[in-house]
């Protein structure tokens, strides 16, 4: 198994108050198809979800975890040319994706945290 240095969850929106405001207004008001899968794992209508919280801590007992905007993604992972949403891990050797925006997609209706965590959790047992 490799040795994980930090995992990335990278959603597929830009941070900032502005930009969040304006998903929330053109995902809730207008009703435009845009599609964050791990924002809909993550968050309700308004907040964060608590179970969210708790799977990102308990991740953070055993890693490094930085939960992140596409517009906050390091270089490293830019150069990659991964599709957001993913789920990255570093390894001493490389960056592994454990999840890639398909994974999200098929994860299908079921967009709550703890199908996202049984899915991370043998992505994980298979990849690294």
């Amino acid at each position: 198994m490799k040795e994980v240095k930090a995992l990335f969850f990278i959603y597929n929106a830009d941070g900032g108050l502005l930009n969040e405001l304006k998903y929330w207004i053109d995902k809730n008001l207008l009703k435009k198809q845009i599609a964050c899968e791990l924002c809909d794992i993550s968050h309700g209508k308004f907040f964060v979800k608590f179970e969210w919280q708790k799977f990102i801590k308990k991740l953070q007992e055993e890693y490094t975890v930085e939960v992140l905007h596409r517009d906050e993604t390091p270089q490293k992972i830019k150069e990659k040319n991964y599709a957001f949403p993913c789920v990255i891990a570093e390894t001493e050797e490389d960056l592994v994706e454990l999840m890639d925006s398909k994974s999200f997609k098929d994860l299908g209706e079921s967009k709550g945290v703890e199908e996202f965590s049984k899915e991370f959790y043998e992505k994980v047992s298979k990849t690294l």
